[in-house]
C-alpha cells in the first residue's frame, strides 16, 4: 500500500525549505477541475494562453505549487497519485518563470513542421519522452528544473529524473509502507542515458522515434481502458477468458479491426465488443456470413461498424 507519507518525503526531501510544484491535468477525470478550485483557488496558473475561453478551463493544464505538510495539497494528492492526474516538479524560481519555461513547449513540431499540442505533463508521456530525448533537448526541457517525478507503471513506485552533465539520470524509489525511502540500486532502466547531441533549435520538435514510442504509450493507455470497459459490460466472458488472455484479446482485436481500416477508438471498442460476444475471429468465421459481407460491401470504417453492431444485434434476435 502506498503512504502519503513515503511520498512526501520523497518530494520534500530537503525539507519545508524545498519548492514542490504539480502540472495538473484536468482533460483525465471530470472531477479534477473541481479539487483544484477547492485546494488551489488562488494559485492556479494555467499553461495555456490568458484569459481562457470558459470551455478550456476545465481541460487546461494548471501549474501549482504544493506546500509542505497541508492539509489542502494532501488531500489533492491522496486524490491524484495512482490516477495519472499529472507530474511533479522541483525548482526553486517563481511561478511566473517556471510557467513561461513549461508554456515554451506545450506547443511542439512534428517532423515536417506542423504544430502539435504536446501534453508532456501526462505521466505516461513524459517518463516515456525524457529518455528519448537527446542532450540539446533534454537542456530545453529541464531549463530551471532540477528534478521531474512521476509515478511508475506500478504507482508503488516513484520515478525521479534529473539532468546531470548532459546526461538523463533516472532512480526509482518505492513509496510502500514499511520499505526503505532510499533509492533502490541502479537496475538497466536506472542507468544514466547518454543521449546523441544534436544542433541547437529554437523549437522544441518532437522526432519520428519519439512520435512512434508515444503512439505505444497510446495504445497502452487504449488496452487498460478496454479492460475496465470489458470487465464491466461482459463481467462473465472476461472471468471465462482471465486477465492475461483478455489482454491479448484487445491487442489482437486492435490489429484485426486495423486490417479493416477501423482505428478510431470508439469503433476498435464496437469491433472488439462483438469480438467477445462471437469470437476472436467473427470475422472470418463462416458460421457469421453477415460479418464477412459487410467487411467486404463497405468502404467507410465507421459505416462498417454501424452496419456490424445493426446486423450483430439482428442475429442475437434470432437466437
Amino acid at each position: 500500500m502506498v503512504m502519503l507519507g513515503q511520498l512526501e518525503e520523497c518530494l520534500w526531501s530537503k525539507g519545508s525549505s524545498g519548492d514542490v510544484w504539480m502540472i495538473v491535468d484536468p482533460a483525465r477525470d471530470r472531477r479534477i477541475f473541481r479539487l483544484l478550485l477547492e485546494c488551489f483557488y488562488s494559485s492556479l496558473s494555467s499553461l495555456f494562453a490568458m484569459p481562457l475561453p470558459p470551455q478550456l478551463e476545465p481541460v487546461a493544464p494548471y501549474l501549482v505549487p504544493l506546500d509542505h505538510d497541508d492539509q489542502k495539497t494532501r488531500k489533492f494528492l491522496s486524490n491524484a497519485w495512482g490516477n495519472n492526474w499529472g507530474i511533479f516538479l522541483g525548482c526553486d524560481t517563481s511561478q511566473e518563470r517556471l510557467r513561461r519555461h513549461l508554456r515554451s513547449f506545450v506547443s511542439v513540431r512534428d517532423p515536417r513542421g506542423q504544430r502539435l499540442l504536446f501534453r508532456y505533463y501526462d505521466p505516461r508521456i513524459l517518463r516515456t519522452y525524457l529518455p528519448t530525448c537527446t542532450s540539446n533537448e533534454l537542456e530545453y526541457v529541464f531549463g530551471p528544473v532540477e528534478c521531474f517525478w512521476t509515478e511508475s507503471k506500478n504507482p508503488e513506485h516513484l520515478l525521479e529524473f534529473r539532468f546531470d552533465r548532459g546526461r538523463l539520470v533516472q532512480r526509482t524509489t518505492s513509496l510502500v509502507a514499511g520499505a526503505s525511502r532510499t533509492p533502490k540500486a541502479p537496475s538497466r532502466d536506472d542507468e544514466p542515458v547518454r543521449p546523441s547531441s544534436d544542433k541547437p533549435f529554437g523549437t522544441l520538435t518532437v522526432r519520428q522515434a519519439q512520435i512512434d514510442a508515444f503512439s505505444q504509450v497510446e495504445i497502452q493507455k487504449f488496452e487498460d481502458w478496454m479492460v475496465v470497459h470489458l470487465n464491466r459490460f461482459f463481467p462473465r466472458e472476461c472471468s471465462s477468458l482471465g486477465g492475461a488472455h483478455l489482454r491479448n484479446l484487445i491487442g489482437y482485436g486492435i490489429k484485426r479491426a486495423a486490417e479493416h481500416g477501423i482505428t478510431k477508438q470508439r469503433d476498435v471498442c464496437k469491433f472488439i465488443d462483438l469480438m467477445i460476444v462471437f469470437g476472436r475471429n467473427f470475422d472470418t468465421d463462416g458460421h457469421n456470413a453477415w460479418a464477412h459481407d459487410i467487411l467486404r460491401r463497405e468502404k467507410e470504417p465507421s459505416t462498417k461498424v454501424q452496419a456490424l453492431h445493426a446486423a450483430a444485434v439482428a442475429s442475437l434476435g434470432q437466437r
